[in-house]
Parts: structure tokens; C-alpha cells; sequence
């Protein structure tokens, strides 16, 4: 009965010390699977894009524009007003709020990179022009989205692609990279507007 005992009391020791170590353990993977988010603001994230793609980011800044077709890009501005951000819904906001325009946002996402090369504008003018001898050339790109991306918003979609050909044969010849990268925030979940 004594050695019953003493077994019963070196389990609750054994026991306890085990509990210890898998709360410890269980805590730990806790703070690596859910790291601290960095909150950018619209200028900063328009400097680090290349450098965060991949990664969650918060970001803060005043909304310019809610995509009045879908509801489901808004764009924020720059400090200076001057550059906006695309920010994409993820699967969990059905729309934007509308009433966020003119309002600051607090907004988490994944940076992504999207790559343009010649091939993929060769393709997109030839499309154009096709739409265009129709005569059914029908707005297929949104201005903020030009905005966004540093393009002319009056232009038509032919001179918006020439326009990126010839900015990429500018690239290529200065020695630098074979495609156009622009950057949005996708998978965004979680917003905020201030009040």
C-alpha cells in the first residue's frame, strides 16, 4: 500500500512536470504562428512593397476610393495625395463599405507582386485593338485601378499598354528587369474605419 502510494506520488510529479513542459511548448508555437503585424502607413508600404511581398501587413491610411462595380478593392492614398495603394478583399468581407471614402482605414492583407512582361502586353494590345475596331471597347479597366498603377486615367486602353510597352523597353534597356511589377494588398479580412 506504501509503495502504491509513493508510485501515485512520483505520477502527479512526473504528471505535473509533463503539463509544465506542453504548456510551455503549446505557448511557444503560439508566438511563432502568430507573429506581430507591422502597421505601414500608405507611404511606406508603397517604398517596402518589393520587400514584403508574402507577407501580412497592417497598414493605415485615408480612403480615396471603394470599387463601386464589385465593392471589393479600395484604395488608399498617400500622405501627399499624390499615390494610392490597392487593397483586395479576402474571402471573409463580402464588400467595402462605401462609406470608408474620405475616412481613415485600417487595413491587414498580403503583399503581392503582380508581373506584366512584353509577351502579356502584346496579348492585352492585340485584345485592344480588336475591341476597339469594333467599336465595343468597353471600360474594362477602372481609373483608380490606373491611378494605382501610375497610368494615365484618360487614356484609352491601347495607349495605356503602349504606354507600359515603352516603359518597359526603357526598363529593359537600362539594364533592368524583363517584366513591370505592380503591388496590392489580397486575402484582406480585417479592416477598421475610424470614426
Amino acid at each position: 500500500m506504501i509503495k502504491i502510494l509513493l508510485n501515485s506520488k512520483q505520477m502527479k510529479r512526473q504528471f505535473s512536470i509533463l503539463l509544465a513542459v506542453a504548456t510551455i511548448l503549446l505557448c511557444a508555437s503560439d508566438a511563432v504562428a502568430s507573429p506581430k503585424i507591422k502597421t505601414y502607413s500608405v507611404d511606406q508600404l508603397i517604398a517596402k512593397a518589393p520587400t514584403l511581398v508574402g507577407q501580412i501587413v497592417q497598414v493605415t491610411g485615408v480612403c480615396k476610393h471603394v470599387c463601386a462595380t464589385t465593392g471589393r478593392k479600395i484604395f488608399l492614398l498617400n500622405t501627399d495625395g499624390t499615390k494610392l495603394f490597392r487593397f483586395n478583399a479576402g474571402s471573409k468581407i463580402a464588400k467595402f463599405d462605401p462609406t470608408a471614402r474620405g475616412k481613415e482605414v485600417t487595413i491587414s492583407g498580403v503583399v503581392a507582386e503582380h508581373r506584366v512582361t512584353k509577351e502579356d502586353l502584346d496579348k492585352q494590345e492585340t485584345k485592344a485593338l480588336e475591341a476597339e475596331k469594333l467599336q465595343s471597347a468597353k471600360k474594362e479597366h477602372c481609373d483608380t485601378d490606373a491611378k494605382a498603377n501610375g497610368e494615365d486615367e484618360k487614356a484609352t486602353p491601347v495607349q495605356r499598354i503602349r504606354a507600359q510597352k515603352e516603359k518597359l523597353q526603357k526598363q529593359i534597356a537600362a539594364g533592368g528587369k524583363d517584366y513591370l511589377a505592380s503591388y496590392t494588398v489580397n486575402e484582406c479580412n480585417d479592416y477598421s474605419i475610424a470614426k
